[in-house]
């Protein structure tokens, strides 16, 4: 079966985004169809996506701004850039601001799913092997497992775990854990939450993940960067 993603797609051209929008949820994915870049900042908001489609001709940002702006504060979410721009240059400069592929309009659907295919393949290893050869993490009663070993953890440490494992694409916002640890001040509870985060990695690299386990996503958020099984 295939896997399901998450996307958004910014394309100014009515018809061709209503059409590409129902051909991409007919297949399964959940999407999420804006006309220009400036939708993205208002209606993407708090959305976790796997994968952005945006065409370059865009009224108002182009296409390379928000390719670049998107890569900032979402390392890892999948760009792909679709345009009637055919010179090299223009491919360049998409890949230099974060672009991970570049099809050319008229983009036929069957490339078009081919290509997100492959991508969901490329997202679907880089999780079940995040940890190389040495396995996934597992939690199971607060005992975290791993390669190098078993620690406790604290009954936060196991609710902030588990709910990065449940999360689209291990992701959580600010105000999200916040909201977890019940921390009104948004000032005070980022120096608190950095705290809590900076834990719950140690103990995590203690049983055998690498250091960047939990990364920080600028203005955004946490990411996990591990595959972590919940055990119950």
């Amino acid at each position: 079966m295939a896997t399901c993603l998450s996307i958004v797609l910014v394309e100014d051209h009515d018809d061709l985004r209503e059409v590409t929008a129902d051909i991409l949820r007919a297949q399964g994915h959940r999407v999420l169809a804006l006309s220009c870049a400036e939708e993205v900042e208002d209606k993407a908001r708090g959305e976790s996506a796997d994968l952005f489609l945006i065409d370059l001709n865009l009224p108002g940002e182009d296409g390379f701004s928000l390719s670049r702006r998107i890569r900032q504060v979402q390392p890892l979410v999948g760009i792909a850039i679709i345009s009637a721009r055919t010179h090299l240059q223009d491919k360049v400069d998409s890949y230099d601001c974060g672009a991970d592929m570049y099809l050319s309009k008229p983009v036929p659907f069957e490339e078009l799913s081919a290509a997100i295919s492959s991508f969901a393949r490329r997202r679907q290893a880089h999780h079940t092997t995040g940890l190389g050869a040495l396995g996934p993490l597992a939690l199971h009663q607060r005992e975290l497992r791993g390669p190098a070993g078993i620690v406790r953890l604290s009954g936060t440490e196991e609710a902030l775990l588990t709910s990065f494992a449940r999360a689209p694409s291990g992701r959580l916002e600010n105000w999200q854990l916040l909201e977890l640890f019940g921390i009104d001040s948004v000032e005070a509870g980022k120096t608190r939450l950095e705290v809590r985060i900076t834990r719950l990695r140690k103990k995590m690299t203690q049983v055998g993940a690498p250091g960047h386990c939990l990364e920080a996503i600028r203005n955004i958020g946490y990411q996990l960067q591990v595959p972590v099984q919940v055990m119950h």
